[in-house]
């Protein structure tokens, strides 16, 4: 989720929010003003109402930023990078690049953000019970009391076991500590926060359906909704970091050579394609350079019937949807920096030596992450043509 409006920096991390805050905000703000504070608080105004509930929804916002800082903090000490802190409808997500050496640095950095949380929320419940005692107005008791309670109550829900929750993270660091197999440990989190998201959607549905609390139940199937999503996709990450852990690039690229884009599918095949399957083709151009990449397998889609009328170039990835990377780089990071290429070339010593696609990386993953899933392996460094790259 990116940031709809910078607020600054607080120590030394930069910190935003999403537009969707403001309407959280408002509707917190009006739950508080209509249907909490005047049974808490009898006998004040509409408007004092309102104010307190303005106030009360920022407080709790600022409670968030308090535990989204927590985490954030806690990364730098670890020698994390800390890319930012976004405040959303979902309350606070900090964006933390890289991952944690071991299960004692990422229960340390997932832990502290609830501590925080709890401890924010039993300051506030002593600062009400001081307030209550020097004779203060019940409107302002009443709050402090919501927003300990609420506080503590975000403490004890972030740490359910269930992914992308800090439970969820909890639970990894310990899977990972008894088992000393992180993937493992990743299913285990993504499962249970399948499971919690799963089990909220048909609670919030219930409500609604139930005519218990229509807002309420919508807001339970919305949370829901966002922890399945978001566990479902933790644990596609968590498949391609299992894949890819260890691979570099010439680990898994094909062989590569050039031919002309501006002959016939048919010559193209005939004189190239045909006696190495699994190849990837730079076209070359009419005008110079190269207008195109093209697996030669994919020559397979064309009718035959069209052979002598379709150009390679007609069926080619532009080259602007390629990028470069080295042999030795980890493939894992190239993949985080491919910004939708389709075909990443291996280039060594000024020359292509070889070609990575991108459904290459989903055959891995489906694969388990062998090293040598496809038939060229690792011992084929490419088709050391000195044109290519040149």
């Amino acid at each position: 989720m990116r940031d709809s409006l910078h607020l600054g920096r607080i120590a030394g991390v930069r910190v935003g929010l999403n537009w969707s805050l403001v309407a959280i905000v408002a509707i917190v703000a009006v739950e508080l003003a209509k249907n909490r504070f005047p049974y808490d608080a009898p006998g004040y105004s509409s408007t004092s109402y309102a104010v307190a509930g303005f106030v009360t929804a920022a407080v709790l916002l600022f409670g968030v930023l308090l535990h989204e800082l927590g985490h954030a903090v806690l990364a730098h000490r670890f020698g994390l990078k800390v890319d930012g802190i976004t405040l959303s409808w979902m309350g606070g997500v900090t964006r933390i690049q890289g991952e944690t050496e071991g299960p004692a640095a990422e229960l340390s950095v997932a832990g502290v953000g609830p501590l925080v949380s709890a401890a924010f929320g039993g300051a506030l419940l002593v600062v009400r019970l001081l307030v209550e005692g020097s004779g203060a107005g019940s409107l302002l008791i009443a709050a402090l009391g919501w927003l300990g309670g609420i506080n503590l109550f975000l403490a004890v829900f972030n740490l359910l076991p269930a992914a992308p929750l800090d439970g969820g993270r909890v639970l990894h660091a310990a899977v990972w500590a008894v088992g000393r197999d992180r993937w493992r440990a990743t299913r285990a989190a993504g499962i249970t926060g399948i499971g919690l998201g799963a089990i909220m959607i048909v609670v919030g549905f219930a409500m609604i359906t139930g005519r218990l609390n229509a807002l309420d139940g919508v807001l339970v199937a919305a949370i829901g909704w966002w922890i399945l999503g978001s566990a479902r996709m933790e644990l596609t990450l968590g498949a391609v970091h299992h894949a890819l852990d260890g691979v570099s690039m010439s680990d898994i690229m094909r062989p590569v050579g050039s031919a002309p884009g501006w002959i016939t599918v048919r010559a193209f095949a005939d004189k190239y394609a045909a006696g190495h399957p699994g190849w990837v083709w730079l076209l070359d151009g009419w005008g110079g350079g190269y207008s195109g990449a093209i697996l030669g397998d994919s020559l397979a889609a064309v009718p035959l019937p069209q052979w002598d009328l379709v150009r390679p170039v007609d069926l080619a990835i532009p080259i602007a949807k390629t990028t470069g990377a080295g042999p030795s780089e980890d493939a894992l990071a190239v993949m985080r920096r491919r910004d939708g290429a389709e075909v990443i070339f291996v280039v060594e010593g000024g020359r292509t030596v070889g070609a990575v696609l991108a459904s290459d990386v989903d055959a891995l993953v489906r694969m388990g992450g062998s090293k040598s899933p496809f038939p060229w392996g690792r011992t084929v460094p490419g088709w050391q043509n000195p044109r290519l790259g040149d």
